[in-house]
């Protein structure tokens, strides 16, 4: 058995475009099932796809709906640049290119016709340097009618200059809208501007930037009536312990059926972790709820409690000296301090990312939700080591016999360590027996 961390992308960049069209077009989504009177109705989160293999892409789906009040799958997709090959242009001149075929296709049971598009998008950049950027990425969105039912999507993604094909793939349940009188389809996430433009983020992944974390949705109702109307929703973020951290109200004006509403929280200065955006609409007897969840993996300093609370996990990969410097530390030089902390541990100072700080709360995060303990997660002596070590590069796990307590052994290779836990409760609940790791 081995345990393995999240694959990561980047966010959105503008090139050129051209287009070839298949018979039509959709892409992967996930599903909101429709309850009246009964209580909220809930969409299924769907995670962001993810490629297996190079080039790496993200693909996050959603479903909407046409001026028609029918479902549509929409999708956008993001693909950095640094996953393509570049191509010199000119011997004389620095300039790079490089490609990327996008191809979709929907199959349904039992039908003969596959709905599906393919189109290519072309860049050109000033150096190398240019097609590294954290940034720069192809950032593809399609919206397509489709009729309610069964799907299984395929997005393939074709480096043009490489030849390298990476694929994801997902079982897609579109629902029948033609009985709800009101109600949302799917949350998209991404960020807004001050002007309210929206940009989708399909990774659902979000930096510093999080502040300006917004949600779209697309709102139908079927009543007889006069247009515009006007509607009062609620939305809530909560963290990965169901947590509420931010709530309010927002009236929205809607000009017909099927348009969209942007939802934008008054603050979103959010930590580090894991986070479910929820938007709720009472209307009369229909009370439905949509949300999606997504994650903060760099964003500024804890502040007050926050810090305080923090420092524990963080004592596991510090120093003593460090974590005395850190107690010491006045409310109003705290920020600095942590920033300091990690700044010494960045692996890429040359990058906006601090990959040492975004593993260490992937760590934390990890420990909290897999292991046992008499507290979180992370306090147990599983969660101690995996934070401090990392995930095992092999795990053994030995049953209980008469004689001895049921083992789990985690074995490092660089450099190598052999961790043995023991069950000794028969809970779960695996204790340290390796000396010198206290």
């Amino acid at each position: 058995m081995r345990l393995r961390s999240l694959h990561r992308c980047a966010s959105v960049a503008p090139v050129v475009q051209h287009r070839h069209w298949l018979p039509a077009i959709i892409l992967a989504a996930s599903c909101t099932v429709p309850v009246i009177a009964v209580g909220p109705a809930r969409a299924l989160d769907l995670p962001p796809l993810h490629s297996e293999r190079p080039p790496f892409f993200s693909a996050d789906v959603a479903i909407s709906l046409d001026h028609g009040q029918h479902p549509a799958l929409s999708v956008s997709i993001t693909l950095p640049y640094s996953e393509l090959e570049w191509i010199l242009l000119d011997p004389h001149q620095p300039r790079l290119a490089a490609g990327v075929e996008f191809t979709v296709v929907f199959e349904a049971r039992g039908k003969t016709e596959v709905p599906g598009d393919a189109w290519e998008r072309r860049a050109v950049v000033a150096d190398y340097r240019a097609s590294r950027r954290p940034n720069a990425v192809f950032l593809e969105k399609r919206t397509i009618a489709v009729p309610p039912g069964s799907y299984h999507a395929r997005i393939t993604a074709r480096d043009l200059n490489s030849g390298q094909e990476s694929i994801a793939t997902e079982k897609i349940e579109v629902p029948d809208y033609s009985r709800v009188p009101v109600g949302f389809a799917d949350l998209e996430l991404g960020l807004a501007d001050s002007t309210g433009r929206f940009e989708p983020v399909p990774t659902r992944r979000f930096g510093t930037d999080v502040v300006r974390v917004a949600a779209r949705a697309a709102l139908f109702d079927r009543r007889a009536g006069t247009w515009p109307r006007h509607y009062t929703l609620q939305y809530h973020v909560r963290d990965e312990d169901g947590q509420m951290l931010l709530t309010g109200s927002q009236e929205a004006t809607v000009a017909s059926s099927g348009d969209s509403l942007l939802i934008r929280p008054t603050r979103g200065d959010l930590f580090l972790g894991a986070y479910t955006f929820e938007v709720e609409l009472v209307e009369g007897r229909s009370h439905w709820r949509v949300e999606r969840s997504f994650e903060v993996d760099e964003s500024g300093p804890p502040r007050g409690k926050e810090f305080e609370r923090i420092l524990e996990a963080l004592a596991y990969i510090a120093t003593p000296e460090e974590m005395d410097w850190l107690h010491s530390m006045p409310p109003e030089q705290q920020a600095q301090a942590w920033e300091e902390f990690w700044r010494r541990r960045d692996p890429t100072p040359e990058t906006p990312r601090n990959e040492a700080e975004i593993e260490f709360f992937r760590r934390l995060r990890y420990a909290e939700h897999h292991f046992q303990g008499f507290g979180p997660g992370w306090r147990s002596d599983m969660g101690r080591i995996y934070i401090k070590f990392g995930p095992p590069d092999q795990i053994e796990s030995r049953p209980a016999s008469s004689t001895e307590p049921q083992l789990e052994i985690w074995y490092y290779n660089q450099p190598y360590r052999r961790i043995v836990f023991a069950d000794r409760e028969g809970f779960g609940r695996f204790l340290l027996q390796t000396p010198g790791l206290e």
